[in-house]
């Protein structure tokens, strides 16, 4: 096959293409971020395992996210020279043979080592593919398109989790969870690789002139960026220690039960996938706000120490954090004059923030676990809701039809 695109380089819904490339991306969300969270709910077996404290041993997943902040601009810029396609799958690969060598890793240094270099594979598809999406898919559909992505990578961060879970609980070795979820994402490149639409000839190495751009565009995406790095650091630290309070009295689980706790994502991935129809009733600046006192609520229903309310506001705050982080990539990437860098730094963001607010919330554990945990949620939440209130209802009308 020589195109799966028209001459315009676009895929527009209703074909045969389109069709292929939304179920490529939902491959990419869910087999690229398994990789990521995979380790997450194994975060006090494998701390135990090297006798460290939780702040130490989010350093699992910091190292890995740390990574990704810092190198998905450079992904972003290759973008403008190598095609996203390339990019994705490419990368996607390297990620998933560094995630085989992970459980053979000899000591505590080379664990980290190698999570880190996993992160700068891993900043590849994750930045590629929002931009592939606001380069090669029509402007009407871009919000529906990035949705799907995005509730695709809210069943990969369910499904490494529960995956590696389940697979310690059964073999009470952390090692085969970390393998298991290996050989899912392995699956997954296939799929990918078969499906995603490929451009014609060798159109691969040419630098792509930038976009118009405007004030109203730079400060929105200034909004979103600052979403990324707030919102997404809440988040994580929440989840981060979250496998610390459940191990302990009243509940003592195990982490088959722990990684259970992350099916809270499939409300993520309910919410992502429905936010193009939820901007069209809401409007933008609507969605940001219900969102974000959607995940107020979420995080107040985890103070009793029931398992119900807990597991109940878990999958509250997944539908308002998801459903603002769709909203908000997608904005990121197709207001900015080259969606490469634009979808780069939302990533950037994004990932400082879950680098850092995964260790801050860890430090809070450790200093006053869940009362100092929700102070910290609470003023991030505060400051979610300022950044909301400044996304603009009434939108120029290029931007109306590029966002849906």
């Amino acid at each position: 096959m020589d195109s799966d695109f028209g001459e315009d380089r676009v895929v527009r819904k209703g074909t045969a293409a389109y069709k292929r490339a939304l179920g490529a991306l939902f491959a990419i969300g869910v087999g690229a971020y398994a990789l990521v969270y995979a380790p997450q709910p194994l975060l006090r077996v494998i701390g135990d395992a090297y006798e460290v404290t939780a702040a130490q041993s989010a350093l699992i997943m910091s190292a890995t996210t740390f990574s990704l902040a810092f190198f998905v601009l450079f992904w972003g810029a290759m973008t403008t020279r190598i095609s996203e396609r390339t990019i994705i799958i490419g990368a996607l690969a390297v990620a998933i043979i560094i995630s085989v060598a992970i459980p053979f890793a000899p000591n505590w240094t080379i664990l980290i080592e190698l999570r880190a270099v996993q992160g700068v594979a891993l900043a590849g598809p994750l930045t590629a593919t929002l931009a592939w999406v606001g380069r090669h898919v029509e402007a009407p559909s871009i919000a529906q398109v990035s949705g799907l992505y995005i509730a695709g990578t809210t069943v990969g961060g369910m499904a490494g989790r529960l995956l590696s879970g389940f697979a310690n609980e059964l073999t009470d070795d952390w090692r085969m969870g970390i393998a298991s979820v290996s050989i899912m994402s392995v699956i997954l490149g296939g799929i990918a690789h078969v499906l995603l639409p490929r451009a014609k000839g060798k159109k691969q190495r040419v630098t792509r002139a930038p976009r118009p751009d405007s004030s109203w565009q730079r400060r929105q995406r200034f909004v979103a960026y600052g979403f990324a790095l707030v919102g997404m650091g809440m988040f994580v630290g929440i989840f981060n220690v979250l496998v610390y309070r459940v191990a302990e009295p009243p509940w003592n689980l195990g982490t088959s039960v722990t990684s259970m706790l992350f099916l809270s994502y499939l409300t993520g991935t309910l919410s992502s996938a429905r936010a193009g129809d939820l901007v069209k009733r809401l409007g933008q600046r609507g969605l940001m706000i219900v969102g974000t006192i959607t995940m107020a609520i979420g995080v107040a229903l985890t103070i009793p120490t029931s398992l119900v309310t807990l597991w109940l506001g878990l999958f509250i705050l997944c539908a308002g954090f998801f459903g603002m982080h769709a909203l908000s990539s997608g904005r990121a990437s197709g207001m900015h004059p080259r969606p490469g860098t634009g979808s780069g730094l939302y990533l950037m963001f994004y990932y400082i923030g879950s680098s850092v607010g995964g260790i801050v919330f860890g430090f809070g554990w450790d200093i006053g676990q869940w009362p100092m945990v929700l102070i910290m949620a609470a003023s991030s939440l505060i400051v979610i809701l300022v950044l909301s209130l400044f996304v603009s209802r009434a939108e120029p009308h290029a931007t109306d039809a590029k966002m849906g």
